[in-house]
């Protein structure tokens, strides 16, 4: 039975705190890259269900909003309300009316109407707050954020040699390239540094005891596959793991390289926060709608978010079939509901601020 190779013992000391920001580091990365995965594939996946079944029932859900909004004209009309109930009314109609001629009925002339009867003034869209105009700030369509490949691959995280990548006919390589190309040659030295101090201090023909011979074949083979599969992290941790404790140029040196390689890690960390950052901006609303704490596609969160437009729908429908049966009592009603509403409003800003 090959006798197991005893590893040395890592001290308490500066490079086990840059080791385990090493593995925090890592571990970041990986969550970043998989949540940038998961919200890619997810977008192509929530994009035309929406297309295809919630924006139909967002329209619905829009006509029948602004029926009811008609029928809360024509009653207004017809009976007598306090002068505070009035402005509580005129305030909401003109706020739902601005929604829609800002957005989805720009051109809807009878909204048009009904905003120059209560705002005493004919519309103008400049004087009105303007939603978000995604030419305007030149943000990437839904197909654009589908189809954009981003290149967060620049650095293998376990050291892997990436330079396949970069395309072979490129003369010019961009500043990202450049850079990328420098980390490389950087890992390419340190690797090569680590390798042959390894394979110097183990070989097995330093040895004549069998037993010995058979430790060092063994910590020969670790370090010959680490370095044939460019894995720059684990010559690192073996490096750490045989240096003796009176090898101070080796611990010296080895802090230097998980430094270096943190700073790399870092900077590669930071650009992945930042796409991922401008993807979910990118996803117009959908990322906070149908995507969980894994920025994966939730078709739970999709069906409840098409059940409470139908059932949104079914609301309105049957106010305004008792309005109907019901004139008076039902708009008295319904303007209790909305002060309490703007009520509460109101006290939530006062204690949370705005």
């Amino acid at each position: 039975m090959t006798q197991k190779i005893l590893k040395k013992e890592t001290p308490e000391s500066k490079k086990s705190k840059l080791q385990q920001k090493y593995e925090s580091l890592l571990k970041e990365i990986e969550k970043r890259k998989k949540q940038h995965k998961n919200l890619t594939e997810g977008l192509r996946v929530a994009i035309p269900r929406v297309i295809n079944e919630l924006q139909p029932l967002a329209k619905n859900e829009s006509e029948w909003h602004i029926k009811k909004l008609y029928r809360l004209d024509e009653i207004v009309d017809e009976i007598v309300i306090s002068k505070t109930k009035k402005e509580i009314f005129v305030t909401y109609i003109l706020d739902e009316i601005c929604l829609f001629l800002t957005s989805s009925h720009p051109d809807n002339e009878e909204l048009q109407y009904l905003y120059q009867k209560y705002a005493k003034e004919a519309f103008n869209f400049n004087n009105t707050p303007r939603p978000f105009d995604l030419e305007e700030n030149k943000q990437p369509t839904s197909e654009e954020i589908i189809d954009k490949k981003e290149d967060n691959n620049s650095f293998e995280t376990n050291g892997k040699n990436s330079s396949e990548k970069f395309n072979k006919k490129e003369k010019q390589p961009n500043k990202k390239q450049k850079k990328e190309l420098e980390e490389q040659k950087i890992l390419a030295l340190d690797a090569k540094a680590i390798y042959f101090r390894l394979i110097k201090k183990y070989h097995p023909d330093r040895q004549q005891d069998l037993e010995k011979q058979k430790e060092y074949t063994e910590i020969s083979k670790l370090v010959t596959k680490a370095y044939k599969e460019n894995d720059f992290m684990a010559l690192l941790r073996l490096q750490v793991e045989y240096i003796d404790e009176n090898e101070n140029d080796a611990h010296a040196l080895a802090d230097d390289m998980i430094e270096r390689y943190n700073k790399i890690l870092l900077g590669q960390l930071t650009e992945l926060n930042l796409t991922v950052l401008q993807a979910k901006r990118n996803a117009h609303g959908l990322f906070e709608d149908f995507f969980d704490e894994n920025y994966t596609f939730s078709e739970k969160l999709f069906e409840k978010k098409k059940r409470d437009i139908e059932i949104s729908i079914s609301k309105i429908k049957q106010n305004i079939e008792e309005s109907h049966l019901q004139k008076k009592g039902w708009f008295k009603q319904w303007l209790r509901e909305l002060q309490e509403l703007n009520d509460k409003k109101a006290l939530d800003i006062f204690y949370n601020g705005f």
